[in-house]
């Protein structure tokens, strides 16, 4: 069993969305105001601050809508299981966006094809997360959402921030997928390790974080999943 992690490691300071503030895991005091020796010695806690939208993480309706659950009540059974990716980083330009013909043309060279209650992960940057015009790269189309919804599947996974296009846009495609149930995961790493040619497992399960629109997430491929 081989177990390839697709997640964002995160440190203090990092930004991994312009829109949102910088994640801060800082030393937390461990003597507070009218406590003394309330901690072992040697004891050590952090702090942590971040976005729920901050690395790796999952978007749930919420996020555009009152309606609809929120991460703590996530369908948990569709976050982890068979699951592809679709490689369209050599097929595109930074500034062009991911279309339907784009992925339907990665199916075809890869010999891998979407079906019902998938989880499809797709490669969009050829580069490594963060680079000089990372921030700027184009995501997903309106032909693409509506692609996976027809497909119904279960998760869409990238490795941008953002899977609407990064422009002055109404965020459509989380409204879109989002409304037909299919979760959103973003800020994925490694996909390059992952096999283009074959199915593997994946798994992704959020915090239980109450009246949350996101969480970050472990996500986690793992290949001859058949051992298990």
């Amino acid at each position: 069993m081989k177990i390839i992690d697709l997640t964002l490691e995160l440190y203090d300071g990092l930004v991994t969305d312009n829109d949102l503030p910088a994640i801060g895991i800082k030393d937390e005091p461990l003597e507070h105001e009218g406590k003394s020796d309330s901690h072992p010695k040697g004891c050590r806690s952090k702090l942590i601050s971040f976005s729920d939208h901050s690395g790796t993480h999952v978007d749930v309706a919420p996020r555009y809508s009152e309606n609809g659950e929120s991460v703590e009540n996530i369908n948990l059974k569709n976050m982890f299981g068979d699951a592809l990716i679709l490689d369209v980083s050599l097929l595109k330009a930074t500034h062009e966006p991911v279309t339907k013909d784009l992925l339907e043309e990665a199916e075809r060279r890869q010999g891998v094809y979407v079906e019902k209650d998938d989880i499809v992960l797709i490669r969009t940057w050829g580069k490594s997360w963060g680079e000089e015009g990372f921030f700027e790269a184009q995501a997903l189309d309106d032909s693409v959402a509506q692609w996976l919804i027809e497909k119904q599947i279960h998760i869409v996974g990238l490795d941008l921030p953002n899977a609407d296009l990064n422009q002055e846009s109404e965020s459509g495609i989380h409204q879109k997928l989002l409304k037909n149930d299919i979760y959103i995961v973003e800020n994925l790493v490694n996909l390059e390790k992952l096999p283009k040619h074959s199915r593997f497992l994946f798994f992704g399960i959020p915090l239980k974080l109450k009246n949350s629109t996101a969480s970050p997430i472990r996500a986690l491929s793992i290949l001859d999943s058949q051992l298990i």
